[in-house]
């Protein structure tokens, strides 16, 4: 019995899948790949942060705070010979920009520094010819409420203003990714944001964005459409035949509202939250030795959304990133490259990590 309700399961999926293909003539999506610019390092930020200690784990004495470690080692996402390299990897691998993980242009705790990386990083992003768009978080309201130091109201304006700040500063930039000519806007969320408390927000955007949220949430006024994500499930493991069928169940039902959607490409998962006690595990999903990434970009790309987003380039702590690694090397990127660019060589990533390490 529980062989033909997998065959089944496995058949829904490649009909979802078949059905996901689009016409022979349509370009191909663009390939963004979801960067977090808030690594710290001793050596360049004179401390080690918390997404390589996560309070817990000792870099001097060799320890991180995930389950793999970077080719690079623990860098600093400021060091500019750091993001040179990444973007030299980015680009060698065919993939056309990045999608940047923002909180704001200030606040508190690491807000000031993401800032400051993350106009390094579009910096390099422009100077190597690649595209960015940002994901923006509204959690630091909750965090501004928790830390006592806002009320509700003077929380969301602080989380208005950075809405605020990226679409006079960035979304106008000629390098910004743009749909239909509307700049992309990632939302992840709205978790904190009201549905008026977002609309009053979203009317204010002059640029007047593309906005896409967690799918959940994408049905809130003033959100154009969902981007599909990780899809871990309340601590459990999560099999390829299940988030195979849910992507492409996803897909298929957004197409069918006629509803823009981004879709997803991710390695696996598998967190450091529960070793660190930093909270819970939020569960896991198999490498399988590069098949979920192979797979899950294959089923992302063929879904006819015109953006797949690759989650992520290094987030060590959840264990989803996939930049060349100590486990993994140049595996994924290479299944990038292998789809964007037939017929380059591979050896151009090693090259570029031996000239980093020089």
């Amino acid at each position: 019995m529980r062989t033909w309700a997998i065959l089944l399961l496995i058949s829904l999926v490649w009909l979802g899948a078949a059905e996901a293909l689009p016409p022979a003539s349509a370009p191909r999506p663009l390939v963004l790949i979801h960067v977090m610019p808030w690594f710290e390092s001793k050596a360049v930020s004179g401390r080690w942060g918390w997404h390589w200690t996560m309070d817990r784990t000792d870099p001097d004495k060799g320890a991180l705070a995930t389950h793999d470690r970077p080719l690079l080692g623990p860098y600093d996402s400021g060091d500019p010979a750091v993001i040179a390299t990444q973007m030299a990897l980015m680009k060698a691998a065919g993939v056309d920009g990045a999608i940047i993980d923002w909180n704001g242009p200030d606040g508190f705790a690491d807000y000031a520094m993401i800032h400051r990386n993350t106009t390094l990083l579009i910096a390099e992003l422009k100077q190597a010819g690649l595209k960015f768009a940002l994901c923006v978080e509204d959690n630091p309201g909750h965090r501004f409420m928790k830390e006592g130091r806002l009320t509700r109201a003077q929380a969301t304006a602080k989380v208005a203003a950075s809405f605020a700040w990226a679409d006079e500063h960035w979304l106008t930039d000629p390098a910004y990714v743009r749909l239909a000519n509307r700049p992309l806007l990632m939302i992840f969320g709205p978790q904190y944001l009201e549905e008026a408390e977002w609309s009053a927000i979203r009317a204010n955007l002059k640029q007047n964005p593309f906005t896409f949220a967690l799918p959940h949430l994408s049905r809130r006024p003033g959100v154009d459409g969902a981007f599909a994500w990780v899809p871990v499930s309340e601590g459990k493991s999560v099999t390829a035949a299940t988030w195979s069928a849910e992507h492409a169940g996803l897909y298929a039902g957004e197409r069918k509202a006629d509803r823009p959607f981004v879709a997803v490409a991710f390695p696996g998962y598998r967190d450091f939250y529960a070793q660190a006690g930093a909270g819970k595990s939020y569960g896991a999903i198999d490498y399988r030795d590069g098949k979920t990434f192979a797979e899950s970009f294959d089923l992302a790309m063929n879904s006819g959304s015109p953006i797949v987003q690759i989650a992520t380039w290094n987030d060590y702590g959840e264990g989803t990133s996939i930049e060349p690694s100590l486990t993994r090397g140049t595996r994924d990127l290479e299944v990038i490259m292998h789809r964007l660019r037939p017929g380059a060589d591979p050896a151009e990533l090693k090259k570029i990590l031996e000239k980093h390490k020089r």
